[in-house]
């Protein structure tokens, strides 16, 4: 189970900066506590909105194309088809996606698209 506290608070609310030095960090169990508090911030439902959420946005991108654990990534990813689109980071950088996640990237790239175009370029 993982757990955050008032340290993953601080580290949000500090901004895009203090965000982005745990997410580009070695620290995965850091990372695996501050991605599931950033949904307490994303999700509309508890209007907790921040400035620099397209910030954050391109962050979680990030991290699901730099060389994180396959759980990391997953995690950023559900955050991302939870509460953002378009995922313009992803699209440019498919190549770097690993196999096992490549059918949830391409549902979240092709999220309100009804013309089938990244099917098209995978094709």
């Amino acid at each position: 189970m993982v757990t955050y506290s008032n340290a993953e608070k601080k580290i949000v609310e500090s901004g895009a900066d203090a965000i982005h030095k745990v997410l580009a960090g070695d620290d995965a169990d850091a990372k695996e506590r501050l991605l599931p508090y950033l949904d307490y911030y994303l999700d509309p439902y508890y209007k907790n909105t921040l400035p620099y959420e397209s910030e954050i946005i391109k962050l979680l991108e990030h991290v699901i194309i730099s060389g994180n654990p396959l759980s990391v990534k997953e995690d950023a990813l559900n955050l991302l088809t939870s509460y953002a689109y378009p995922f313009y980071i992803l699209e440019q950088n498919l190549g770097q996606i690993e196999d096992q996640l490549m059918p949830d990237v391409m549902y979240a790239l092709n999220m309100g698209r009804s013309d089938g175009l990244l099917h098209a370029l995978l094709d």
